[in-house]
C-alpha cells in the first residue's frame, strides 16, 4: 500500500508512535496499535496517519474486507510469512493464513468475533513451513460495514529462546547431560510412579580428577569429562538409565524396573573398565578410574532424600577402599559404621600398646628381582580379634580421630631407627628405607621440621631417607607439600611420586617436583596382571614410560602379582617392582635377607 501525501507534522507524529510501538513489549503493542488505528480513522487526516503507521509497524498487519478476503498486508507480515509479493495474498480468504485446519478454524472464529486474542496460532510460512504467532483480531469502523484487522506478533524466536534457556537451566553445558536440578526432579518423578518395581541409583566420582586438570590442563580435562559422559550414556542406555552430571567430576545414574543389584553392579563394572581405556587428547592417552556408590531399593518404599544419602555414603566408602572401587549400600550399614568408629577409637590405644608395628617390603630391580633399590616401610596393626590389618585399612579411620599424624610420626621414627641399626651393621650394604607419607602428614605444615628432627634423633644423613607420596597430596588445598619437598630436596632427602597415570606424571614438570622416580599403582598396573592384557593397556604404560624417559625419571610399579606380569612391565620399560610376587610384611630382622643387594633407584 503506497503511503499517501500528508502533512509532514502528521507523518512525523505517526512515525514517532511507530517507534514507540517498536520499543513496547509484546503485551502492549497490540492495544496501542488498535487504539491508535481507531483514533486516527476517526480524526481528520486519519487515513494518512494510519498509512504511515501501517507501513512502519514492526508487527505483521493484515487488512480484511467485510467478506473475509485479504485486502492488504504490510511489509512486516510479508517478512514474517516469507512472502515476496503482497499480490500473492490479495483476494484470498484470511483464514487460509492458518497452517492447519485447527488454526484456520481459530482464525475464522476470530474474524467472526471481531475482537479476540490468540496466544498460540500457527500461520503458513514459506517454504512449506509454519510460524508460531500471537494474533490480535479487531475491527475498524466503516460507513456501512466493519473491516477486520489482524495483527500478528512473531513468538517463534521468543519461544525458541525460552526453550533454549529452559534447556540450559536443566543441562550441563560441557557434557550436555542433565544437571543436578534436572536429575533430582527426574528422581522424584520416578519415585512418584507407584508401580511395583525397584529403583537403582549410582553415584560415580572420577578418582583424582584434579590431577588431570592440573597436570594436563583444562582443555584435556574437559575432553576427558566429555568422554566420561559418553561412556556413561553408552553403558546405561540399554537399561534406559537417566545419566546426569551433578558437579565437577561427579556423575549419577537413575534406573527403574525389575532391577537386581547384581545387574547394576555389572553395569558399573563395565563403566569402570571402559573408563580405564585412554582418551586421546593432544597426542596423549588419558585413562581414568572411577569409584561408585550403588543403591537398589523397592518402590514404593524408597524416599528421595534417603536414597541420595545412601548413595553418597556408599560412594564415600568406595573411595576409602582405593581407586576404581564400588560399594552397594547395605541397609544394615549403621551397625557397620558403629564397628568402624569403634575401631577408629582404638587406634590410639593400639599404638601405645605396641600393636601397631613397622614391616618392610622390597622394591626390586627387574627383570630378575635379585637386587633391591629400597625397602618400603609400612604400618601393620596386629589387632587382637581382627588379625593383621594393613595401613590402608585404618589410615582413613585415623582421619576421623586425628591419629593420622601420630601414626605417620611413628612410622618415620621406627623406620629410621631400623635404618640406623642396619647402617651401623652393614654399612653401604644396607638398603635405602622408603616410606609413604599418609596424606594428612604429607600436607602438614611441620613436615620438614618433623623429618629433620627424626633424622637427627636417628643420627642419619638426609640421603639415607626416601619419601613417597601420592599425587593427590601434592595438590591438596589444605597444605603445601610441593614447598616442603623443595626444602627436603635441598637437604638431600629423595622423593618418589606414586602415580596412577600420565596426568599425574605431568605434575612433575608442571610444579617442578624434585622426583627422580615414580611408582605406578592402581588399574594401570592391575589390568596387566591378566594373561590376555589388552593392547591399549600396554600402549598406555609404554607411552607413560617414554614421557618419563624424556624427563629423566625412572618408572617402577606397585601391586605386581606374578613373575609374568613383572616381565611384561619390564618389556614396557618399567625398571622396579613391588608386590605380592615378592615377600610382603617382613619384620626388620626378616628383611635383613636383602642386605648387600642394594642398587640406589635415585
Amino acid at each position: 500500500m503506497r503511503e499517501p501525501e500528508v502533512a509532514p507534522d502528521l507523518v512525523d507524529a505517526a512515525r514517532r508512535l511507530a517507534a514507540a510501538v517498536a520499543e513496547a513489549g509484546a503485551a502492549d503493542r497490540e492495544s496501542m496499535a488498535v487504539e491508535f488505528a481507531r483514533e486516527v480513522l476517526a480524526s481528520r487526516g486519519g487515513e494518512a496517519r494510519f498509512a504511515t503507521f501501517y507501513e512502519k509497524c514492526p508487527s505483521g498487519v493484515v487488512l480484511v474486507d467485510p467478506k473475509g478476503m485479504i485486502g492488504a498486508a504490510n511489509p512486516a507480515f510479508l517478512k514474517l510469512a516469507r512472502i515476496g509479493d503482497e499480490d500473492e495474498l490479495l483476494g484470498t480468504r484470511a483464514e487460509e493464513l492458518g497452517a492447519t485446519a485447527r488454526d484456520r478454524s481459530a482464525l475464522a472464529a476470530a474474524l467472526e468475533a471481531g475482537d479476540r486474542v490468540l496466544d498460540r496460532l500457527a500461520i503458513r510460512s514459506r517454504p512449506d513451513a509454519s510460524r508460531l504467532v500471537r494474533l490480535t483480531a479487531t475491527t475498524l469502523p466503516g460507513e456501512r460495514s466493519r473491516y477486520p484487522i489482524l495483527m500478528f506478533e512473531d513468538t517463534h524466536e521468543l519461544r525458541r529462546l525460552q526453550e533454549t534457556i529452559q534447556h540450559q537451566s536443566l543441562h550441563d553445558p560441557l557434557t550436555g547431560l542433565p544437571n543436578s536440578a534436572h536429575f533430582r526432579s527426574r528422581l522424584e518423578g520416578m519415585l512418584a510412579d507407584r508401580d511395583q518395581g525397584r529403583i537403582g541409583l549410582v553415584f560415580l566420582d572420577i578418582d583424582g580428577f584434579k590431577v588431570v586438570n592440573d597436570g594436563l590442563g583444562t582443555e584435556v580435562a574437559d575432553k576427558v569429562l566429555r568422554g566420561v559422559a559418553g561412556t556413561l550414556r553408552a553403558v546405561f542406555a540399554p537399561a534406559k538409565g537417566f545419566v546426569a552430571r551433578l558437579f565437577g567430576d561427579g556423575f549419577a545414574v537413575a534406573l527403574r524396573g525389575e532391577l537386581e543389584p547384581s545387574a547394576v553392579v555389572k553395569l558399573v563394572e563395565q563403566t569402570i573398565g571402559e573408563l580405564a581405556k585412554p582418551v586421546y587428547a593432544q597426542g596423549v592417552g588419558v585413562g581414568v578410574s572411577a569409584s561408585a556408590g550403588i543403591v537398589v531399593a523397592e518402590v514404593p518404599g524408597a524416599e528421595h532424600g534417603e536414597l541420595i544419602r545412601s548413595a553418597e555414603v556408599s560412594l564415600h566408602r568406595a573411595k576409602e577402599l582405593g581407586k576404581a572401587q564400588w560399594v552397594v549400600f547395605d541397609p544394615q550399614s549403621g551397625r557397620g559404621d558403629r564397628d568402624r568408629y569403634r575401631l577408629a577409637a582404638a587406634i590410639a590405644g593400639a599404638l601405645e600398646l605396641g600393636q601397631i608395628t613397622v614391616v618392610y617390603q622390597p622394591h626390586v630391580v627387574l627383570p630378575d628381582a635379585q637386587i633391591v633399590t629400597s625397602l618400603n616401610a609400612a604400618l601393620l596393626w596386629n589387632h587382637p580379634t581382627r588379625g593383621r590389618l594393613r595401613a590402608e585399612e585404618f589410615y582413613a579411620l585415623a582421619e576421623t580421630t586425628g591419629m593420622t599424624v601420630p601414626l605417620g610420626k611413628h612410622l618415620l621414627r621406627r623406620a629410621l631407627e631400623t635404618k640406623a641399626s642396619w647402617q651401623s651393621r652393614f654399612g653401604d650394604g644396607a638398603p635405602m628405607v622408603c616410606l609413604t607419607l599418609p596424606r594428612r602428614m604429607a600436607i602438614d605444615a611441620d613436615l620438614v621440621a618433623m623429618v629433620r628432627a627424626e633424622l637427627d634423633r636417628a643420627g642419619l644423613e638426609p640421603k639415607h631417607l626416601m619419601l613417597c607420596a601420592d599425587a593427590e597430596s601434592l595438590i591438596d588445598d589444605r597444605g603445601d607439600l610441593i614447598d616442603s619437598l623443595g626444602h627436603l630436596a635441598r637437604l638431600g632427602v629423595l622423593f618418589v611420586l606414586n602415580i596412577t597415570g600420565l596426568p599425574e606424571l605431568e605434575l612433575i614438570p608442571a610444579h617442578e617436583i624434585p622426583a627422580p622416580a615414580v611408582m605406578l599403582r592402581g588399574p594401570i598396573v592391575d589390568v596387566l596382571a591378566a594373561d590376555d592384557a589388552p593392547a591399549w593397556a600396554r600402549r598406555n604404560v609404554r607411552q607413560l614410560v617414554e614421557r618419563a624417559e624424556e624427563m629423566g625419571v625412572k618408572v617402577g610399579a606397585y601391586g605386581v602379582v606374578s613373575q609374568t606380569q613383572a616381565e611384561l612391565l619390564y618389556g614396557l620399560g618399567v625398571v622396579v617392582a613391588s608386590g605380592s610376587y615378592q615377600p610382603e610384611y617382613q619384620t626388620s630382622s626378616e628383611a635383613e635377607v636383602w642386605m648387600g643387594r642394594t642398587f640406589p633407584m635415585g
